[in-house]
C-alpha cells in the first residue's frame, strides 16, 4: 500500500467532540497523512495538532459564502487533492464527530476506484424522510421518483484511489450548487451522493453494505453485536474497521465515551 489520506471537516468542534476519532485511529496504528479542516470556531487546535492531524483552514472561496459545512467540504476537499503535490494511493473522507476505528481503515483491501457505504436495507432514499427530502428539494420530485426504492447510501465515508476521489468531488461539487438553505436540509450533499450513484453518473462504484467494513449503525435497529474484547462486530460477525454513527446507540454512545474519556 502506498501513501494514503483520511481527510475531515471538524468546524465548529472542540476537543472532546473529536478525540474518539483521533484516539481511536491512534490505537489502530494508523501512520499515513491525517487533514482535518477547521473553522475559526474550533478549539483545541494544539490538542487535535498532537493526534498527527495537519490543520488547514475552512476557506469560503467566492460564490460559497451560503453553502452549510455539509455541502461546502467537498469544495474544500477537490481544491485540496487537486492541488496537493502528492497523489494518494487510497483516500477516506470522513465525518468525525461519530466515527470511530478499529483497524487501519486501509488495512481492508478496497479495490480501485470509487467505494460508498450503504446503510442497513430496511430505509430506501424514499422512505427514509431525511434523503428524500433531501433529494426532492434539492433535485426536484423527479429525480427522488428516479431513485426513491434504492437503497440509502451514506456519504459520511467514501474511500477512493486519488483519480476516482477527485472525479467524485468534481461531480458530487458540480450538482450542489446553488446551495439548498431551507428547513431541515443541512445534509443535503447526501441527497446529491445518493442520486449520482443510483443514476450511473458516478460509473459503477463499489457498494458495501454494513457486512463489510464500515458499520452504518443510523437505520440499525438496536445495539451492534460486541465481541468478549469490547470489538464492535458487523452484519457479518467481524470486526469492523470503522464505526460510523456510534451516537445513535445509547449503549454503545457509553462505551466508547468512557474508553476515549
Amino acid at each position: 500500500m502506498g501513501r494514503t489520506l483520511v481527510l475531515g471537516l471538524a468546524a465548529g468542534y472542540h476537543y472532546g467532540d473529536v478525540r474518539p476519532f483521533l484516539a481511536s485511529l491512534d490505537r489502530a496504528a494508523y501512520a499515513g497523512d491525517l487533514v482535518l479542516f477547521v473553522s475559526e470556531t474550533t478549539r483545541d487546535l494544539e490538542r487535535l495538532r498532537a493526534h498527527g492531524a495537519e490543520l488547514l483552514p475552512m476557506v469560503r472561496r467566492p460564490g460559497l459564502e451560503d453553502v452549510p459545512c455539509n455541502a461546502l467540504r467537498y469544495f474544500l476537499y477537490l481544491d485540496f487533492l487537486k492541488g496537493a503535490d502528492v497523489r494518494w494511493e487510497r483516500i477516506l473522507i470522513s465525518d468525525v464527530r461519530d466515527v470511530v476505528f478499529q483497524r487501519d481503515p486501509f488495512t481492508f483491501a478496497w479495490p480501485d476506484g470509487l467505494c460508498c457505504t450503504l446503510e442497513d436495507p430496511s430505509a430506501t432514499v424514499g422512505s427514509c424522510p431525511f434523503n428524500g427530502r433531501w433529494v426532492r428539494e434539492h433535485l426536484g420530485a423527479e429525480a427522488l421518483n428516479r431513485i426513491a426504492d434504492r437503497p440509502v447510501s451514506c456519504s459520511g465515508t467514501t474511500v477512493a484511489d486519488h483519480a476516482a476521489m477527485v472525479a467524485y468531488l468534481e461531480r458530487m461539487t458540480g450538482r450542489l450548487l446553488p446551495p439548498s438553505t431551507g428547513e431541515c436540509m443541512a445534509g443535503y450533499d447526501q441527497g446529491v451522493h445518493n442520486y449520482l450513484i443510483h443514476t450511473g453518473a458516478l460509473g459503477d462504484p463499489t457498494l458495501f453494505d454494513n457486512t463489510g467494513p464500515i458499520l452504518t449503525l443510523a437505520q440499525t435497529r438496536g445495539e451492534p453485536e460486541v465481541n468478549g474484547r469490547g470489538e464492535v462486530l458487523n452484519r457479518a460477525g467481524r470486526v469492523a474497521h470503522l464505526i460510523h454513527q456510534y451516537d445513535r446507540k445509547p449503549s454503545l454512545f457509553r462505551m466508547i465515551r468512557e474508553r476515549f474519556a
